[in-house]
This record gives structure tokens, sequence and C-alpha cells, in this order.
């Protein structure tokens, strides 16, 4: 069902009518991009990555991660974006939402009172961290731990203002990466985001203050993020994050650090070369409650090759060592990531 969605999103702007188009001052664009991937795991006894993780998990056989339609409309002061998907991803992310929600990507719309101001309601892209759930806007093929395990999407309302290189915004949340309101109603919480870039640094300051979910026993999670993204030279690209927490669980002080740094070396216009190292320590299992919490390091390397801007291969030899229980994953993966687009 949610994959013929995914088509009716990208084929509906064809056939729309010449009024939907510059004419009456309405710009649509459709886009379906996607996301295939085969890893090969050393341990004999897994079958996918552990159950903290949530973007290309699966092990020995091909899968897609994510095939996301999109159609979305800018009108000048009025914009609007539904995107649906399915893949392992929403799988495994989503699998807390209810009905059709765990398909729903994003799906709000934003009013501009004035040049510097927009108001905006709906399900949008978390304005913490510096990785996204689609691959291509990533200096690197699979997800960091800290990214897996912080919002990547959010719903509530979003007052932002922008002074020319920066900008200032505030969130009024449904708790943390949550769209659904169930029978016991929203999980109050609040964002914060500051950012701002110049020629060649781009940098963010963002946080939440909130309920995570209905248990009286989750205290309010307080969490801290600040990433930056440098291009060194027209080449070379380093992007960097600290990521903070810490929330009173029943009667334990829960919190966690997580530092990363990536990079990625363009060798010539159709390779590129990539890197990732990172930390990240919840040793009382704030987030990752499903054990007893997890001290981890990993790292990454890999290579690109772009075939035209529509299809990118990804190859990518990838270890997390998990330093309490000594579990590491020893991974050497294949990604196919693509978009098509359309304006009228």
């Amino acid at each position: 069902m949610s994959s013929f969605a995914l088509l009716i999103i990208y084929f509906l702007s064809i056939n729309t009518p010449e009024i939907c188009g510059s004419d009456a001052g309405i710009k649509i664009t459709t886009s379906l991009h996607g996301e295939a991937y085969l890893q090969y795991s050393f341990r004999k006894d897994s079958e996918r990555l552990p159950e903290y993780m949530v973007s290309q998990v699966d092990f020995n056989s091909p899968a897609v991660n994510l095939l996301l339609g999109k159609i979305a409309f800018d009108a000048t002061s009025w914009k609007g974006e539904f995107s649906m998907m399915s893949g392992t991803y929403s799988r495994d992310n989503l699998a807390h939402e209810i009905g059709i929600l765990k398909n729903i990507n994003s799906m709000w719309l934003s009013y501009a009172p004035s040049e510097t101001m927009d108001i905006l309601a709906g399900i949008y892209s978390s304005h913490i961290g510096v990785e996204s759930p689609i691959g291509k806007e990533c200096l690197v093929p699979t997800r960091s731990i800290v990214a897996d395990n912080s919002p990547y999407y959010e719903s509530g309302i979003r007052i932002r203002h922008q002074a020319n290189n920066a900008t200032y915004a505030i969130h009024l949340l449904n708790g943390w990466q949550r769209s659904s309101i169930d029978s016991l109603g929203i999980l109050p919480a609040i964002g914060y985001e500051y950012s701002a870039n110049t020629e060649q640094l781009n940098y963010r300051f963002s946080g939440f203050i909130g309920k995570i979910s209905h248990d009286t026993s989750d205290g309010i999670r307080y969490y801290q993020h600040l990433g930056a993204t440098y291009q060194i030279d027209p080449n070379f690209i380093v992007s960097a994050s600290l990521d903070i927490g810490m929330q009173q669980k029943k009667e334990i002080q829960a919190w966690i650090f997580a530092p990363l740094i990536m990079g990625q070396w363009s060798l010539n216009e159709s390779l590129k070369a990539h890197g990732r190292l990172e930390y990240y320590h919840d040793p009382e299992g704030m987030i990752i409650s499903s054990l007893s919490g997890l001290s981890g390091f990993g790292y990454s390397m890999g290579i690109d090759w772009s075939y035209s801007n529509v299809i990118l291969f990804r190859a990518e030899w990838r270890q997390i060592h998990a330093m309490r229980d000594n579990q590491d994953v020893n991974i050497m993966g294949i990604h196919a990531q693509w978009a098509i687009m359309n304006e009228l």
C-alpha cells in the first residue's frame, strides 16, 4: 500500500493543470528517492545491526533502506510538503507510530508573514543533528549511533526568524520524535535552535527539553546538540558534532555523551572517499534503554562513485565496538542511492 502511494506522489504532477505552473505563481515539485543496500556481517550469529540502530540494519541479503516519494508546493508566502516512505528505516524507526503515520515522512504547511519570519505546523525534519535519513544528503552512506538515537523528524509548530546569515527558531513539540497522539494526549516539549553560516562554515546550536513518554517514572529529558560543517577547500569537507543529555529515569540520573566527526574528500568528479569516527556513551540507558546502557566506539571508511546526479554507488567498511559487552560489529556494505525530481 505504501509503495503504491509513493508512485502516486511522484507521478501526480505529470498531469497537474497548467494553472499550477509558474503562470499562477505556484511551483510544484515532486521527487522519488531510493536507497538499496547489501551488507555482509562477519559475525555469523547476527542477522542485523543491534536493535538500537534503525538505518541500513539488515545483513546478508539485499534490502531497501528507504523509498521516499515527495510532493511540495511553493506559493510565495505559503509552502507545504507531503511525503510517504517505506523500507527498513521506516519499519524500525517509526514502529512506535500509529496506523498510516508509520509511513509518513513529512506533512506540513508553513506561512511567511514577512521575508524574515515563517510559521510551520505539522510533521517535519528534526532540528537536531548533522545527519539526515536520506543517504545522498550525508557524507557517508550509513548513519552514526548518535543519529539513529536522536530525532530524525518531529511534529508540532516551528516559529523561525532569519536575519542576515543567522537563523533563530523555537519548536513547540509533541514529544521526542513522535507524530501520533494517543488517548493520553500529547507529550509537551520545547525545542530551540540557532544556526549560522559563512562561505565555508555552517554551524548549529540546538536542543530539546520535554517529556518523552507518559510513564511518570520518566523525568524531563534535557538534550543539547552542537554541530558544524566546514568546507576546508573545494575538495575536502568535514562535519563534527557533540551531543550531551540528561534525564531522571526512575531513581537514576541518566546521561549521554556522544562526539562525532566525519569527512569526505573528492578525488575527481565521480569518485569520493569518506570516513567517520564516533563515540557514544549512555551508561545508564537514558536513550538505549533496551540494553543495560551502551558505551561504544565506531569507525567507517569507504568510497563513492556517482553516475550523473541521479545515481550514487557507495562502498563502506564499518565497525562498532561495544566496550561493555565486547560485542563487535564488523560490516562490509554496498549501497545504491538514487533520486529523481520533477518541477512544474
